[in-house]
């Protein structure tokens, strides 16, 4: 496992007031979704399904895709190490910087891989291409017909999309519904991230039968337990109502962005999502973070540890007024 994952709040004993190293939706759960877990806790004294079929339903119903395109996960990071896994022996390109599970399950599993700037991406002989879109943790985006131009034009190749921040931006990029046609590629969805249910661990994989196939043929039974289960249930029936309304959530973010822009010696990176780059041109990140949290309960995320990525930066998600203006008074102070 990498170090050094966002939200490290364990590491702090209950001391963080203000937490923008996560970014799951600032505002939490649906307070009825959490009504509806609750009511399913008797559940866990008996098995889950071993592979959460049940939820193919619901999800199909939602994306007007077949059932037997679907894989539901331990969160979407299961799935990546399922894709590594299933395509062992094959050599993988991933396009950086970006989300660091992507090269601990090809370490984990033996596949070589390299690290390519967006600009530069060639998948000429390369059997998978990782990519996020919108990317963490700088929210660009690729925009979806460039995707499908990129894999149409190269079918022996793989392509692993990670939308696990599709909802985070008003752009139309989803490519779900292309894995009806396109075989050689596999969507990497997440509930955890627009619900703000990361402990319960629920995301899933769509992508054509054959490669539904594979990763069912490595996944372990009764990885999804009972409660995502019936959480995934309950979200799918209520998507459109409890989904907040991200046109919202960009005004807040692009006015909060400008405030923290007007911080001497912060830099921040232009981003499509509710969470962007800052970089430094003093002090460390390391040293920043430190401040903030030590002196103001305030958790950023250190970005030094993506791997091409220059420079020192930090990570910031929106979140509420009270808190983005804490931020910005401790930025004010620091020195």
């Amino acid at each position: 496992m990498i170090e050094g994952h966002g939200d490290d709040t364990h590491r702090y004993a209950g001391n963080i007031l203000h937490n923008f190293s996560s970014n799951v939706y600032y505002r939490g759960c649906p307070p009825k979704l959490l009504s509806a877990i609750a009511l399913q806790v008797p559940r866990i004294q008996g098995y889950p399904s071993p592979a959460a079929q049940e939820l193919n339903t619901a999800a199909a119903d939602k994306h007007g895709v077949s059932e037997d395109h679907f894989l539901f996960t331990n969160g979407a990071t299961e799935a990546f190490y399922l894709i590594a896994q299933a395509f062992v022996g094959q050599k993988a390109a991933i396009v950086a910087p970006t989300f660091s599970e992507y090269q601990d399950a090809c370490r984990i599993h033996g596949l070589p891989y390299d690290l390519v700037k967006k600009a530069a991406l060639d998948p000429t002989g390369y059997g998978l291409v990782w990519l996020c879109n919108p990317n963490n943790p700088d929210g660009t985006l690729i925009p979806s017909n460039e995707l499908i131009d990129l894999i149409e034009d190269h079918p022996a190749t793989t392509f692993v999309v990670d939308e696990a921040y599709i909802e985070f931006t008003d752009q139309l990029a989803s490519l779900a519904a292309e894995v009806k046609r396109l075989s050689n590629l596999i969507v990497v969805r997440s509930l955890t991230k627009t619900f703000a249910i990361p402990g319960l661990r629920l995301g899933y994989v769509m992508a054509a039968q054959d490669l539904i196939g594979r990763l069912l043929s490595k996944k372990m039974p009764w990885s999804v337990n009972t409660l995502a289960i019936h959480a995934g249930l309950e979200i799918f029936e209520h998507y459109e109502t409890w989904q907040f309304e991200v046109a919202e959530l960009l005004e807040e973010t692009r006015a909060f962005a400008a405030q923290v822009f007007t911080t001497e010696g912060l830099e921040v990176i232009p981003s499509h999502t509710s969470y962007f780059l800052v970089k430094l041109h003093r002090g460390t990140a390391a040293g920043l973070k430190a401040y903030l949290a030590e002196q103001h309960g305030i958790l950023v995320r250190d970005a030094t540890n993506f791997q091409g990525l220059d420079g020192e930066h930090i990570r910031l998600a929106t979140q509420g007024p009270e808190a983005n203006q804490a931020l910005l008074n401790a930025l004010k102070q620091w020195n």
